[in-house]
Parts: C-alpha cells; structure tokens; sequence
C-alpha cells in the first residue's frame, strides 16, 4: 500500500543517530538483505533502547518522538484522541 504525502508528519527524535555506510555495511547480513528485500525506501538509524523497552513486539518499535512545531503537535493529538473533531463542542450544555 503505498503511502500518500499527507500521511507523513514531521517528527523530532531525541537520541537517534542516522548510521554511517560503515556501520551499515558491518551489520549482519540478514538483516541488511531484509530491509532491501522490503522494496520500501528506508534509512538505519540508531534507536535509544534501555534494556529493550522500545520492543512492543513482532516487527513493533516504540521510541519518543516529538512533533517539530506546537500546532503540530496539537494536530497529532487532535488525530489520535478527536479524530475527525468528535469531541469538539457544537451545541450548547446544561452544564454551570
């Protein structure tokens, strides 16, 4: 499926570390072979990951990101926990 440019978001990564060619060409082949096998464009990065926290399982990484810009920010959660503004007000309340 491919990915359309209004599914991308600009994100802020503490600690990660793009790989150089070296360190790429010293991984273990497998692995190497696997991310060219998925066809998909891609690059290594270094992923802060104490005592493997950021594993959530079968193919599932979790790391910290921040989105670059506060009105982004306030989008992603409006995405995530208002989707479509659901929760947004549109009529009056009986509350005080």
């Amino acid at each position: 499926m491919a990915r359309h440019d209004t599914d991308r978001q600009t994100f802020y990564f503490p600690g990660l570390r793009m790989l150089s060619r070296a360190e790429i060409d010293a991984l273990p082949e497998g692995r190497r072979k696997a991310a060219e096998a998925s066809g998909d464009p891609g690059v290594w990065l270094e992923v802060p990951c104490p005592k493997e926290a950021c594993f959530k399982g079968k193919d599932k990484v979790c790391i910290e990101a921040l989105a670059a810009e506060r009105e982004e920010r306030e989008g992603l959660w409006m995405r995530v926990f208002c989707p479509e503004n659901s929760c947004v007000a549109t009529g009056g309340t009986d509350l005080p």
